[in-house]
């Protein structure tokens, strides 16, 4: 990671971080508009609740598939080269999902847009670490960290007014211009610090990879991980290297991000189909209905990445858990009275801890590990980022469809009522686990701020 001594960020730098940004944004705010038409696409195409899914999950899954390769493709080809082929395959998927006469021609412009979220997200925070000071990087962070946090939540308001008064396939149309613009500019204005290295590109241990997300995807657990595992610690250029998990801070802040994504994906899949299949709201309301806990994050997100730079990770992590705890516990206490306005809340006090955890975790992890491992260390925190969102969204829509088939005669309403209350306890658990994890990483600050007492002693006798 190299750095500048001037606390000061060149114009390019900042155009750069602004293209890849946008080119981001337009790829998560796409992909989460398309949350709210899932009951339209199922009469479009006449498919069922667990087909249509696969429009997000599909992307997800495909995201992550190319960010863990973020770390090679960042060393081995020039930035200009990815952002140019991430603006390539925004366009193409674009135009063939805004085309799409049949399902499988959407989830085959799902994947391709995919591909282009997957180079453009970590390449964004890449830039971030290698090109902004270090007392800076966690307020650009969470700049950027809230460009793309609002992607989520504003998607299903612009895809339910584009949904409820013209048609799905305008959402792609009107964003599709928009990511080209940001594109141009990743292209003229990113700067290349360091020369490419011809490395081997390790094709077993991806493969590895992909069958292992694949088949957890589809419920096979652990299939392929175990072997990934050996592989990358016997090469000389590993696909990701496993050396960052030596540094004890980073391994719980990697977790802890992931579960924070997963729960937040994981609510803007479940409420808007909860809202228009129970409360028989229409996509434009549902929409609205998360533009709230938007708006938070939009403002908590920079201001939390100054809080990272001027007193530290604690304060923050403090914050998160008590918001995102009680949004979850609200959530199911209050499961039996189903309205907009809980739903609205509740999202929103969810999303004031995810502006205190969100990108602070992510930052601080990085800011743990060497120079030279930051790489890999940022593709594995953008590849969990994605995987997170898949397996937040694969998840609820199980839960959704193991209720429907457990009450066969009951009315869709209950059959939604009763699978929104069980998700609740899913969104419950992982906060439990995201509490563990925040413990653990106070503990490993607790024991780094001792062991530097001790070297100051140690160095005071000397």
């Amino acid at each position: 990671m190299e750095q500048t001594n001037e606390q000061r960020v060149s114009r390019k730098t900042n155009l750069s971080i602004i293209g890849t940004a946008g080119l981001a944004f337009c790829g998560v705010l796409v992909e989460t508009s398309m949350n709210v038409t899932f009951p339209t696409l199922m009469r479009d195409f006449h498919q069922g609740l667990n087909a249509v899914q696969w429009v997000a999950t599909g992307y997800l899954l495909a995201v992550a598939l190319t960010v863990v390769l973020a770390a090679f493709l960042q060393r081995r080809f020039k930035l200009r080269s990815l952002i140019i082929t991430s603006t390539l395959a925004f366009i193409v998927g674009g135009l063939l999902c805004a085309l799409a006469p049949q399902l499988w021609v959407l989830l085959l412009g799902r994947l391709i847009q995919g591909i282009s979220t997957g180079l453009a997200m970590p390449l964004l925070f890449f830039i971030i670490m290698q090109q902004v000071p270090f007392a800076m990087q966690g307020t650009y962070a969470g700049l950027g960290g809230m460009v793309i946090g609002l992607a989520p939540s504003l998607g299903p308001t612009y895809g339910g007014l584009i949904t409820q008064f013209i048609n799905w396939r305008v959402i792609f149309r009107i964003v599709l211009p928009i990511g080209i613009i940001f594109g141009l500019n990743g292209i003229v204005n990113v700067q290349q610090l360091s020369k490419p290295t011809a490395i081997r590109f390790q094709l077993l241990q991806y493969l590895l990879v992909a069958i292992g997300f694949i088949c957890l995807e589809m419920g096979l657990n652990n299939a392929g991980t175990s072997g990934f595992g050996y592989l990358t610690s016997h090469r000389e250029h590993p696909l990701v290297n496993t050396n960052v998990f030596a540094d004890s801070i980073y391994l719980p802040c990697l977790l802890l991000y992931f579960m924070v994504q997963f729960i937040q994906i994981g609510m803007t899949f479940l409420l808007p189909n909860c809202a228009q299949l129970t409360l028989h709201q229409n996509s434009f309301v549902v929409g609205l209905m998360l533009l709230l806990g938007a708006l938070i994050s939009a403002v908590l997100l920079p201001l939390t990445g100054r809080l990272l730079d001027q007193s530290g990770i604690k304060k923050p992590l403090i914050f998160g858990a008590l918001f995102t705890n009680l949004a979850v516990i609200l959530m199911y206490v209050f499961s039996g009275q189903l309205s907009m306005w809980s739903l609205t809340i509740f999202y929103a006090v969810y999303m004031v801890g995810f502006g205190f955890l969100f990108n602070n975790v992510m930052t601080y992890g990085l800011q743990h590990l060497k120079p030279q491992l930051v790489g890999d260390g940022n593709a594995l925190f953008s590849t969990l980022q994605q995987y997170a969102g898949s397996i937040g969204t694969a998840g609820v829509s199980t839960i959704l469809a193991i209720t429907a088939a457990q009450l066969p005669h009951q009315s869709t309403v209950v059959q939604t009522a009763m699978g929104t209350k069980y998700s609740y306890v899913l969104f419950i658990i992982g906060a439990l686990i995201m509490d563990v994890l925040i413990i653990d990483i106070w503990k490993q600050i607790g024991k780094e701020k001792h062991s530097f007492e001790l070297l100051d002693q140690d160095k005071q006798q000397f």
